[in-house]
């Protein structure tokens, strides 16, 4: 106990910052989006869903509603997609409990292979025994057994190295839109 007041005396001024832990996302279904059909008075506010529902027809044949009030991504150095118009123009992912969404981000899908993959920025860590990739803006995906690891001439001893040696902006990652989970990262 002492020990802790005399550090707390000893740094109280210091100009050390504390950083708050980012809230983890995980993602439990990637899937191209078909048809989006919202309510006319739906709307995302402040990280939640309002005014109504909206419908999301995937490229399986599924059709999910997202409910009013349900958590919306902060997306970070992801673009949302904001074309609900165009077939297969967004990619949805979705934190799942059964069938409802609990929480879902909308991206553009791919321009060449947009429904068959998706690209996202590098992770810039593991977790789950290397189960699960985190990106930067706290999205958690599973990881397939093994990733590709792409850099060129430059070689990595594994997934962790190449993480370690080209996180985030120095990397991209592929995520496969089948069977949900990254097949492979490429240094940039």
């Amino acid at each position: 106990m002492l020990v802790a007041a005399i550090f707390l005396f000893a740094t109280r001024d210091s100009s050390s910052e504390i950083s708050v832990t980012q809230t983890l996302r995980k993602v439990d279904l990637v899937a191209s989006v078909d048809s989006i059909n919202v309510d006319s008075t739906w709307s995302q506010e402040s990280g939640v869903t309002r005014g109504g529902a909206m419908r999301l027809s995937l490229d399986d044949l599924r059709v999910l509603t997202v409910q009013d009030g349900t958590l919306t991504a902060k997306y970070g150095s992801m673009s949302a997609c904001t074309d609900f118009v165009k077939p297969y123009a967004c990619v949805l992912l979705a934190d799942m409990l059964g069938d409802a969404v609990v929480w879902f981000a909308l991206v553009p899908s791919d321009a060449i292979a947009g429904r068959e993959f998706l690209t996202m920025p590098g992770l810039v860590d593991m977790q789950a025994n290397g189960d699960e990739g985190i990106l930067r803006n706290g999205w958690v995906i599973n990881l397939a057994t093994p990733v590709k690891r792409e850099c060129g001439d430059t070689a990595t001893s594994s997934l962790r190295d190449f993480i370690t040696r080209f996180p985030d902006q120095l990397s991209k990652t592929i995520v496969n839109l089948t069977t949900d989970n990254v097949v492979s990262v490429k240094c940039k």
